[in-house]
């Protein structure tokens, strides 16, 4: 039975989580450049990004605090 919520997933593993990436192309003196931000639609966070590891690690890096809260919150932690 789906909950609605689509951050859980069903019989597929840990929670998904949702990101909103928005992405450009911006003309610069000499040349063009994508740049771009994104936003965690769970907890709003947001980063702007100008190359692709920036976005990678910002996607990484929310990722492994949700599971670390997780497993804090398995454990009996706060």
């Amino acid at each position: 039975m789906a909950t609605g919520d689509p951050t859980k997933t069903e019989n597929a593993g840990p929670p998904a989580r949702l990101f909103a990436v928005r992405l450009w192309k911006e003309e610069l003196g000499g040349g063009s450049e994508y740049r771009g931000s994104v936003r965690d639609v769970v907890t709003d966070g947001f980063s702007g990004f100008r190359d692709w590891s920036d976005l990678i690690a910002f996607m990484v890096a929310r990722l492994e605090r949700e599971e670390s809260a997780r497993v804090t919150r398995a454990e009996g932690g706060q």
